[in-house]
């Protein structure tokens, strides 16, 4: 069984990616997403509408912008499988949406996701890295 290191800025690039490579085929796997980089530091999740779903072969697609260091793309991974979990689980997402409140909760499912599926991030870089994109979202950037 691998081991589990704590990943952080300062860790390998080379683990940094197998960690993503590992992340990435893991969650296309057990929630039939797609993860594609796009151009810019921009990541994002993009759910299949649910009248296309039965023609297409993923029910989303994640989008990692391929301006970012392996860190943050990492982060951004398990950020945005956050929201793919939420999505495809809760109960909450047939009531009002409260945008500050998925993003949060993004940021916490990813992250106990990744943790299940042998990747561990610092916490402490996590949390400042949550902080500072909440900080952006309240502020409307």
């Amino acid at each position: 069984m691998e081991g589990i290191l704590i990943l952080s800025r300062i860790s390998e690039k080379a683990l940094l990616k197998a960690k993503f490579v590992r992340l990435m085929e893991v969650v296309e796997y057990d929630f039939h997403v797609s993860v594609e980089f796009i151009n810019g530091d921009n990541s994002y999740w993009t759910p299949t509408p649910q009248d296309e779903v039965d023609e297409l072969d993923c029910v989303g697609i994640i989008d990692i912008g391929d301006d970012q260091d392996d860190f943050e793309k990492l982060i951004s991974l398990v950020h945005e499988i956050g929201h793919v979990i939420f999505n495809d689980s809760s109960a909450l997402k047939q009531h009002r949406r409260i945008p500050l409140f998925e993003e949060s909760l993004a940021w916490h499912l990813g992250y106990d996701y990744a943790l299940m599926n042998g990747v561990e991030i610092n916490l402490k870089e996590y949390a400042d890295c949550v902080e500072r994109a909440l900080q952006f979202y309240i502020q409307g950037r």
